[in-house]
This record gives C-alpha cells, sequence and structure tokens, in this order.
C-alpha cells in the first residue's frame, strides 16, 4: 500500500493544525490549557498526551489522509516525542505572561463580567482567561446573606460597605492597595464564614495557604509554596496559634506588587506578579517587630467582635443558596472600589491603630524611657542596653545593633559620631542621662 511515512514531527505538525484553536502550552510553567467555552483551563489529567496518543494510534493503523500503516508509531517514546514536538510549535506555545492580562475581567461560567463597570461580556479565547467563579451571578437580593453582614458588623454600616468593597477589590488582580486584611476576634462571630463564603464563590480565583507562609520559621518556605499563589486573586488563611509573629519581609514582598520567583516540585523556576490579595482569620493577633510607615499601609486589621445571640451552626450551607447573588454584590463592590479605592472607615481604622500600638515594642521603649528633643544626643551603646533590656522584659529578641540603628533612623533619629561621645544619636537620648545632666 503506498502513503506517505509519518515521523514525530509530522505528527505534530498535524496535531497542532487540528487544534492549535483550543490548546495552548505554557514554556514557563510547562502546562496544557485546552479552552473549554468560557476559559483556558489548565489541562492536570494529560488529556493533550491523550489525544495525541489518539492521533499516533490513527497513523500507526493508517486510518485518515494517506498514510499508511505504521505499527511502530505506536510506543510510548513516540507519543513523548510527538509532544514535545508539538510544545514547541508556534500556534500552540506561549509564554506564561499571556494568561489573564485584563486584572478587571472576571470569568464565570456564564461568561465574563468588566469589574471596572460590572457588564457581562461573551467568554473570548482573545481574553486569555484561565479561571472562573464557581458560579455565575444573579439578580435579586441576598437577603440572608445580608442580615449576616449586619450581624457581623453589630450593624456598622460603614464595616459593612468596607467589606463589601474589600470582597469586591479581591475579585479583581489588582494590587494597587499593596494591602493585607486580618480578621480577629473569638468564636462564632462570622470571621470565617464570610471568608469560606467568598472563596467559595470565587472558586478557581481562590486559594488556601498554611499559616506558615505568612509567619517566621527558622528556614525559608519552600519555593513550592509562592508556585501554587500564582494566578489566585484570593488567597485565604486561618491563624488559630498564639504568639507567633508574622514573617515581615515576606508580608512586604508578597503585597508589594513585584515578581517572585517560584516552582513547582522538581521543576525549573519561573516569575510571576502577584494578583492575590491576603484575607486571613484568626483568634489571635500575630506579633510584629518592625512597625514602620510601610507595614502602617498594608495591614487591615477588621474586628469581629460581636457574637450574635443565636449562632446559626448551618449558617454557611444556608448562604450557598444565596451565592449567585452575593457575587453580584461583590462584583458592586468592585465596582464601587474601581471608583473610590479604599478608606478605612472609623472602626477599622481605631482597631489597626490599637493593633499598632500594642506592637510596637519600640515606640513603647521610646516613650517610656527616652526623651525626643531638639539637640539631645545619645550615646549609641547606653542607647541600644537600655533596649535590649526592654525587649527582654518584654519576651522579645533584641535584634543586633545594626538593626536597632536601622529602625531608629527610619523614626528620624540620624545617627552620628563625634569625639566627645563616639556613636550617637540625633534627637533623642535616655530620661536617665538627662536626669543626671540636670
Amino acid at each position: 500500500m503506498d502513503g506517505k511515512t509519518s515521523t514525530e514531527e509530522s505528527l505534530a505538525r498535524e496535531w497542532a493544525t487540528n487544534h492549535h484553536a483550543d490548546w495552548r502550552f505554557d514554556a514557563g510553567i510547562q502546562r496544557w490549557f485546552e479552552w473549554d467555552g468560557s476559559r483556558w483551563k489548565q489541562d492536570r489529567t494529560r488529556r493533550a498526551l491523550q489525544l495525541i496518543r489518539e492521533h499516533i494510534q490513527a497513523a500507526a493503523e493508517g486510518r485518515g489522509g494517506n498514510t499508511k500503516p505504521q505499527p511502530a508509531l505506536a510506543k510510548a517514546s513516540v507519543a513523548r516525542g510527538v509532544e514535545t514536538f508539538c510544545q514547541i510549535d508556534r500556534r500552540t506555545v506561549v509564554e506564561h505572561d499571556v494568561w489573564d492580562p485584563d486584572a478587571f475581567q472576571l470569568g464565570t461560567p456564564k461568561g465574563m463580567v468588566d469589574l471596572r463597570t460590572g457588564k457581562r461580556l461573551q467568554a473570548s479565547r482573545t481574553a486569555m482567561i484561565t479561571r472562573s467563579t464557581s458560579i455565575a451571578p444573579a439578580g435579586g437580593e441576598p437577603k440572608r446573606f445580608l442580615q449576616f453582614i449586619r450581624e457581623a458588623t453589630n450593624g456598622d454600616d460603614t464595616v459593612a460597605h468596607f467589606l463589601q468593597l474589600v470582597l469586591g477589590y479581591c475579585l479583581t488582580g489588582s494590587t494597587r492597595e499593596h494591602a493585607l486584611f486580618f480578621g480577629y476576634g473569638g468564636g462564632k462571630n462570622g470571621k470565617s464564614v464570610l471568608l469560606n463564603t467568598a472563596a467559595r464563590i470565587m472558586g478557581e480565583y481562590a486559594t488556601t495557604a498554611a499559616m506558615d507562609t505568612f509567619t517566621a520559621s527558622r528556614g525559608d518556605k519552600h519555593p513550592t509554596d509562592l508556585a501554587r499563589l500564582d494566578g489566585a486573586r484570593l488567597v485565604a488563611a486561618s491563624e488559630t496559634e498564639e504568639g507567633r509573629a508574622w514573617a515581615e519581609s515576606r508580608i512586604k514582598q508578597l503585597t508589594g506588587g513585584d515578581r517572585i520567583a517560584a516552582r513547582f516540585m522538581r521543576q525549573d523556576f519561573f516569575e510571576f506578579t502577584p494578583r492575590f490579595k491576603l484575607f486571613i482569620v484568626g483568634n489571635f493577633r500575630p506579633r510584629l517587630h518592625n512597625v514602620d510607615e510601610a507595614t502602617r499601609r498594608r495591614f487591615n486589621i477588621i474586628p469581629f467582635l460581636h457574637i450574635p445571640p443565636n449562632p446559626d451552626k448551618d449558617l454557611e450551607e444556608k448562604l450557598a443558596a444565596e451565592h449567585p447573588q452575593i457575587l453580584a454584590w461583590m462584583i458592586e463592590g468592585a465596582r464601587q472600589w474601581h471608583e473610590t479605592g479604599l478608606t478605612r472607615p472609623e472602626a477599622i481604622a481605631h482597631a489597626t491603630d490599637r493593633y499598632f500600638e500594642d506592637q510596637d515594642l519600640l515606640g513603647q521603649w521610646i516613650a517610656e524611657r527616652c526623651e525626643t528633643r531638639v539637640g539631645a544626643m545619645g550615646k549609641a551603646t547606653p542607647l541600644f542596653e537600655s533596649w535590649r533590656d526592654f525587649v527582654r522584659e518584654n519576651g522579645e529578641e533584641e535584634g543586633t545593633q545594626r538593626a536597632f540603628a536601622e529602625v531608629l533612623e527610619k523614626r528620624g533619629f540620624e545617627r552620628s559620631r563625634n569625639n566627645a561621645l563616639g556613636r550617637f544619636y540625633r534627637g533623642i537620648d535616655l530620661y536617665s542621662r538627662r536626669i543626671v545632666e540636670d
């Protein structure tokens, strides 16, 4: 029987010709994506390889076209070779950064939503959306959910509106607020119900992370911890242990908008720009070692202190019936946030300020043991020794003199040196030193 002889390369070209409209290969993370009618869905079951094997099997049996039977093609090694050629075909291969380019487009099972306007749009391959909410939005008022919000906020409309803006902001891929949200309070006050409900509605846009990802530990976190966060718009976590401290440099990295290097297990590193917002709930607020301006800008402490008289144990499941309407409420929050941004209401600002006051050991040390005035020149060593004693009394580690110098300079106390005093700081001195000199 006459006919052409197929090669791995020719089989790959044929497969790409037949399938390139619906398949893309991400060279950055080495994953296939398939268009499913609403978004480009990551192929987690090796469906692409199965389709390639079926194409090869047809060629091996001489089915289709003018090929002759080639039984030798029916080998696993051939399938791997053909897949490799498919992965570099210009019609299918893409860079990792092509996905989800519009931070204000939201994928749903029934099309896209423009979060700037709330308008619904038809799903499109060219939008390169890879994720979807669990349900589509629907009209109507989520009455039980709004009642729950009133109960959780103890009737404070400003906090309720703030939560709507926050959850709307979480729908977007924007991180312009550079914010972390921490809901705290005892049990049965709604904080977990709120976060779980939002995460269930957001579907593939939400993921959970272990609290260890955001708290201090002796060793660096494995880069696969971060790889899981790529593409998410909401990262939820729960804090249940008292006395842990934030991994402050990591928090700033994850909320700062800069690119992050990560990798999946046994794969090469890739870079991504975080799109996610951190929303953490807990009974205890982790400790801060340094309270600087960057930290003050990022943290938003949301108190959940009101416990309803008769907590509904089945509330989360009851709210599931209103998920489409709750999503519409969140979309409206996104639209309003896009217009106005986030402004902390009084209750949130007060709770956040109180948290910083409690965590600001340096500020407490300055208030209790130092004076600040023009002309003050505190010697470096006595100041550090006083600081060391103070933090030890509070069960903390004092750190190094260099770190101490950096935080003092951030507070505006310039480090200097002269022959009389040696190293000293301008504008600050110990109370005891001033009293002796007087």
